[in-house]
């Protein structure tokens, strides 16, 4: 009698050890709550039934029925005490019998598995995880899972989340998938034994806070840095990356002379994200043909629709990526009520709707108002992004409006959605879907996402400190300048008829008209940059006041710290004027200063330097 048991008990725990390790734990915690309920379910009907017709006492039967249904989990069956009932008198009714007792001893025995193992992957796991390089990151969600495995497909590091509470099921899809979790207060907190066991201090350090709470983010920042600091962990080892503003935050959190803290601290807007992704997904240079010469040979049109964060974003990097020598920019916002979004924008940016031709219309992209003008601008319209804030709105937006542009045979017309997950386009109806996400570390990361910026921001540092010691300390303002300008590189390519493969060979030798055109195509771009950030061209008034102060201090002998043409304070330039008349100013500037200054050729020369900061190896084996 003892054999059948035996070989229920034996096949249970093998089943769950098997499952358990084919089966994905969130699946297999399902799995065995089925098979748990199934079996009490069961052993209710045939405990309950039997006990009831071999005793007659139905008092008796409701107290010995839970009791031995509970057993059954346990591996203990008692068919002699209800041998004389009918469920179990045909073969068909042992086999159930004894099924329902496979699956009680099976969940029972998956549970027991699925803690004891997880446990012990988890600690397994956070061993592991304690050398080589370390990765950390604050909050588990889609995003941050997504860059989890990025980070540990580039190898050399270890990755371990917290959070403050995750479940089991949860827990164990990481620790399968190589990562390490630590939950708990402790760990958010960043006390000094939970940085103790993450034996941080010889170690590099990648912070990537990425909860969905965007204030607790920075909270977490500020606590791990007040525990690194009493943990003696060496700034320059570490690195953070987390959302919000950079001009508020990156300072609070960066170490320097008078305070210690993050040795690189990146601040990332999730808007200004989502923008930069459209433009590597569907740059406006794309859309426009150029001619021999460089230059454009039609306009470069576009639609916005939506005016929140997203749609604002969106239209500034249009802006400064859509300007072409030859070419107007045009675009048109569509919005209900663009009066009360466009606020912050017309305040900070007041050039940016002055300069250029942007007209705003009161309606949204399902509008009658709305169609009726793109059936208008068909022709000549490039693109139109939809960034209304709502995912499922931007779809249907997006959707509709390529079924509308297939049936005009107008699929030339980029539709492109821009989001916080990123940027979704489609080139046609039924064509392949391209997403871009935007927590990727192509994007997240400085060491990549600004490669190339931080290689231009070295040249124009003459300083002996390395390219990422210069960007270390590089200001806000110098940094997005150096990511728009890189960003515009593929457009100075294009418009000369080139191709990168072509320039990473060394063939990179625009002369004559041509390089006439893209020195002012390179002038409209640095203009465009400027409007979006603030800048409005220079008065004739202050530029005379400034030449007035520097003649007095160079008569004084004292060092003077204006630039005749700059006022980085009231955002004014004098040189945000047409390329026509740079020579007029270089030369009046040159009469007061004698500094020999040509803003035509520094334009050309960012051109010509354009293989410098690819990296592309010089003759000699250096880099350009």
């Amino acid at each position: 009698m003892l054999t059948v048991p035996a070989l229920i008990l034996a096949a249970a725990l093998f089943l769950a050890m098997v499952l358990n390790l084919a089966l994905k734990p969130s699946f297999s915690a399902r799995l065995s709550t089925a098979c748990m309920v199934v079996a009490v379910l069961g052993g209710l009907l045939f405990y309950g039934t039997g006990f009831a017709e071999s005793t007659g006492d139905l008092a008796l039967s409701v107290i010995r029925t839970p009791l031995s249904v509970a057993r059954m989990f346990v591996g203990v069956n008692e068919l002699s005490a209800i041998a004389d009932s009918t469920l179990v008198s045909t073969p068909a009714g042992i086999i159930c019998f004894w099924l329902l007792h496979l699956l009680a001893f099976y969940s029972m025995a998956s549970a027991a598995l699925f803690t004891i193992g997880a446990e012990a992957l988890r600690q397994l796991r956070f061993l592991l995880s304690r050398r080589g390089d370390l990765t950390l990151i604050y909050g588990v969600n889609e995003h941050s899972v997504a860059l989890a495995r990025e980070c540990l497909a580039e190898g050399g590091n270890s990755v371990v989340f917290v959070c403050d509470n995750l479940s089991p099921a949860e827990i164990g899809d990481l620790n399968n998938q190589g990562m390490s979790v630590m939950t708990g207060q402790a760990a958010v907190d960043s006390t000094d034994r939970f940085v103790r066991k993450l034996h941080i201090q010889r170690r590099k350090l990648s912070v990537y806070a990425m909860d969905e709470a965007e204030d607790q983010n920075l909270y977490y920042a500020l606590r791990l840095r007040d525990a690194l600091e009493r943990a003696g962990a060496a700034p320059e080892n570490t690195r953070l990356t987390l959302p919000g503003a950079e001009d508020i935050i990156a300072s609070m959190l960066q170490v320097s002379e008078e305070a210690y803290g993050f040795g690189y601290v990146h601040v990332y807007d999730v808007g200004s994200l989502a923008a930069r992704a459209l433009i590597r997904t569907c740059p406006p240079w794309d859309f426009v043909r150029f001619g021999p010469d460089g230059r454009a040979q039609e306009d470069f049109e576009c639609v916005v629709v939506g005016f929140g964060h997203y749609g604002q974003a969106a239209l500034k990097q249009l802006v400064m990526n859509g300007q072409f020598t030859g070419s107007r920019f045009l675009a048109a916002v569509f919005t209900p009520s663009f009066a009360h979004e466009s606020g912050y924008i017309t305040a900070d940016s007041p050039e940016l709707l002055k300069q250029y031709d942007i007209r705003s219309y009161a309606a949204d992209g399902r509008s009658s108002d709305f169609y009726n003008y793109i059936a208008e601008r068909l022709p000549t319209l490039k693109m139109i992004v939809v960034c209304t804030g709502s995912e499922s709105m931007n779809r249907e937006i997006s959707d509709n409006l390529m079924l509308y542009l297939k049936r005009r045979r107008a699929e030339h017309i980029c539709v492109v959605q821009c989001g916080r997950n990123g940027v979704r386009y489609q080139e046609t109806v039924g064509s392949p879907i391209v997403s871009t996400s935007i927590y990727t570390l192509d994007l997240l990361s400085a060491v990549k996402a600004d490669r190339q910026a931080i290689i231009l921001n070295s040249i124009y540092d003459g300083s002996e400190r390395t390219p990422w010691e210069k960007w270390v300390a590089c200001d806000s303002f110098s940094k997005m300048s150096s990511r728009a300008s890189t960003d515009f590189i593929p457009a100075f390519i294009k418009a000369a008829g080139s191709s990168l493969e072509e320039v990473m060979a060394g063939e990179w030798h625009p002369e004559g008209e041509l390089l006439e055109v893209l020195g002012e195509m390179e002038h409209l771009r640095w203009n465009a940059f400027h409007f979006v950030m603030g800048y409005a061209p220079m008065s004739g008034e202050e530029f005379e006041e400034n030449a007035r102060t520097f003649a007095r201090c160079r008569a004084e002998g004292v060092p003077c710290s204006i630039k005749i043409a700059k006022n980085p304070q009231a955002r004014t330039h004098a040189c945000l004027i047409p390329w026509e008349e740079l020579d007029a100013l270089s030369e009046r500037e040159n009469a007061i200063t004698g500094r020999g200054v040509d803003y035509k050729q520094t334009d050309i020369n960012n051109v010509l330097g354009l293989p410098q900061v690819l990296g592309v190896p010089r003759k000699d084996g250096a880099e350009a």
